[in-house]
């Protein structure tokens, strides 16, 4: 998977936490990181997107090229901030996650997207 997380300490506790459960994990702290990282072939099977990213927005993200070439993983919207069903269904988003979420919840979304696409996202 990969979280795209401008929140440096968020960023590392969910990272660490999702190791911990046995996810392969990718980091970027930008929309604009997260492009190099999948221009230089990550295929990840599920991307946990923050909206509110310095620079280029999550929604940015989504409107590029990059998820499309990555295989279109499935995405998961984190934001502190509501996201209307239009906008999730616009994207083809999987879901939204409102900040702060329970690791539970994370963790069970994922196994579920994960499970649903036929996976082997976790080690």
């Amino acid at each position: 998977m990969l979280l795209v997380e401008d929140d440096e300490s968020l960023r590392t506790i969910v990272g660490r936490h999702l190791r911990g459960q046995r996810f392969k994990v990718a980091e970027a702290a930008s929309a604009e990181e997260a492009v190099a990282t999948l221009t230089s072939g990550l295929r990840p099977d599920v991307v946990l997107l923050d909206v509110n990213l310095p620079g280029d927005t999550g929604w940015d993200l989504l409107r590029g090229p990059s998820l499309a070439a990555a295989d279109s993983p499935a995405v998961v919207i984190t934001s502190a901030g509501a996201v209307s069903p239009k906008r999730l269904a616009e994207f083809r988003c999987a879901g939204w996650l409102p900040k702060p979420f329970p690791m539970e919840t994370l963790v069970d979304t994922l196994d579920r997207l994960i499970a649903h696409g036929g996976s082997t996202e976790r080690k």
